[in-house]
């Protein structure tokens, strides 16, 4: 027969649960637009339309059919199925859905109690809200947490069938998205916290040597599962290759390291702090995989914001690991100050009959979840998008050329645009677009000083055959073009087109 108090912790336990996920939901639920959102849903209905995975560039002529490493491919598919099916309802729910299985695995794989993990998960859940957005990298998120899951099902029993499992998510990873790196780099720090602790922590030799042994074999596992995918070797270096653009930080807030003077940057702050707290007043041993885990993840999140949920969910495994018994013993040590000083906490305590609580917990859900659709519902629905489609991209100068006819020549457009413009505007070619690994520093340099009107622009647009700009205004080339006799077609608070004299568009 089940406790009552049992049976009342276990709804508890399960009211929290629910909360969680909820509240999740309408943190993640947001406007369904970004930047490089558009040209991975072009990339998808490509696929899907050909049969294939898009491998050569067919939307810019600065690198028109050179081979590209799609690393997103499924990603790709699969956003471009939700958006086909259910257009921006669709694109918001994938990023909500995959961002609340994100924290409701972290919650379930981490220690301590109920509250205690509700209120650290939601902490974690505002860190990583910066990834969250319609694009196959939320996918890689959720495949982190599922590896950290892994890991800990599998660390320290488990043979063949674990190795099976890390073969297969890899696989299916490096297909979503090439943040696959983020696994290699958490598998290596397990390794390397194991050799830590063997030159540290005394240990029987032979099981330790077995778990380095299986360590190990899971890494080759996991680089074996990577090379499964249609870009074959080139898929291992598409980490590399992107991280090697040096233009990377001055084009992409996400690629920045982080401005703690911002208060948005704050709560990575305060994680980082309680990690700390918990390893130093932890009453267990701080293993070598949560000192190397935690110091790499840091690193990596102080190196650029894009960085920052591997860290929190990271981070907030550890401190499941520490935090709770500390809190015990901070519990006891406050009731046993109060007793000491006559002030008892109140036993009359207002106990609900169990149906009354079942109606205040539905009451409780029912709420929130009306909150959940109403804003999915809200920020997903076509005015609201195209409202914000307006403020941030060449939504009326798109809508001008498509009726007054695309200019003669070349276009360079502002790096922010080029996945619109493909979307938008699928038979004109871009300068450049959202994929850095493909463009490299050559374009990137050489488009970002035509804009400054750096050295030699004027002949750059010569060499490119370039005929007219689709830029912000503010861009400093669009007063040297209009004082060389370009035109301007159009212009307005978000953007302008100038073409060369003589165009034939009026």
């Amino acid at each position: 027969m089940i406790n009552p108090l049992e049976k009342d912790q276990k709804n508890l336990d399960n009211l929290l649960f629910c909360i969680t996920l909820l509240l999740v939901f309408i943190m993640a639920v947001r406007v369904p637009l970004d930047s490089d959102m558009w040209w991975h849903l072009r990339a998808g209905q490509w696929t899907i339309q050909n049969g294939s995975p898009l491998l050569k560039d067919v939307f810019s002529y600065t690198r028109a059919g050179e081979n590209w490493i799609n690393h997103s491919w499924l990603g790709e598919v699969v956003l471009y199925w939700f958006f086909e099916n259910a257009g921006f309802w669709g694109l918001g729910l994938c990023v909500a859905i995959t961002a609340v299985a994100s924290m409701g695995i972290l919650y379930k794989i981490m220690e301590g109690g109920a509250l205690f993990k509700a209120w650290f998960v939601i902490l974690a859940a505002i860190i990583c809200s910066f990834v969250w957005s319609p694009r196959p990298q939320i996918l890689s998120l959720l495949m982190f947490v599922i590896l950290l899951g892994l890991i800990r099902t599998y660390r320290e029993h488990g043979g063949f069938q674990g190795t099976i499992w890390f073969f297969t998510l890899f696989v299916l990873w490096s297909n979503l998205h090439g943040g696959y790196g983020l696994g290699i780099f958490l598998l290596l720090f397990l390794l390397a916290g194991e050799i830590l602790d063997s030159l540290l922590i005394p240990s029987n030799e032979g099981k330790r040597f077995g778990r380095l042994k299986k360590y190990f074999i899971w890494i080759l596992v996991a680089l074996s599962g990577v090379l499964i995918n249609p870009n074959g070797l080139n898929t291992l270096i598409v980490p590399f290759k992107t991280v090697g653009v040096q233009t990377l930080q001055s084009l992409i807030d996400e690629w920045a390291s982080p401005d703690f003077h911002q208060l948005t940057m704050q709560p990575f702050l305060v994680l980082l702090f309680i990690v700390i707290f918990s390893f130093a007043y932890s009453k267990k041993t701080v293993s070598g995989f949560e000192v190397v885990g935690f110091l790499g993840f840091t690193y990596l999140a102080l190196v650029a914001k894009r960085n920052f949920a591997p860290f929190a969910i990271f981070a907030t495994l550890t401190i499941g690991n520490h935090l709770p018994e500390i809190f015990v013993d901070i519990t006891k040590s406050l009731k046993n100050f109060f007793n000491q000083h006559g002030n008892r906490m109140s036993r009359n305590q207002v106990v609900f009959p169990f149906n009354y609580r079942r109606v205040i917990n539905i009451t409780i859900i029912g709420l929130l979840g009306m909150v959940a659709i109403g804003k999915w519902f809200y920020v997903t629905h076509p005015v609201v998008v195209s409202a914000y489609e307006a403020r941030f991209y060449p939504q009326k100068a798109v809508a001008y050329l498509k009726e007054k006819g695309i200019p003669d020549g070349r276009l360079l457009n502002s790096y922010g645009w080029g996945g619109y413009l493909i979307w938008n505007m699928p038979e004109t070619p871009v300068f450049v677009d959202g994929r850095t690994d493909l463009f490299g520093d050559e374009i990137l340099k050489n488009w970002l000083n035509i804009l400054n009107t750096g050295e030699g622009w004027e002949e750059a647009v010569e060499k490119w055959k370039i005929g007219w700009f689709l830029i912000e205004p503010q861009q400093p080339v669009v007063e040297k073009l209009i004082k060389r006799g370009w035109r301007v077609l159009y212009e307005d608070e978000v953007s302008i087109v100038v073409a060369r004299e003589g165009d034939q568009s009026d």
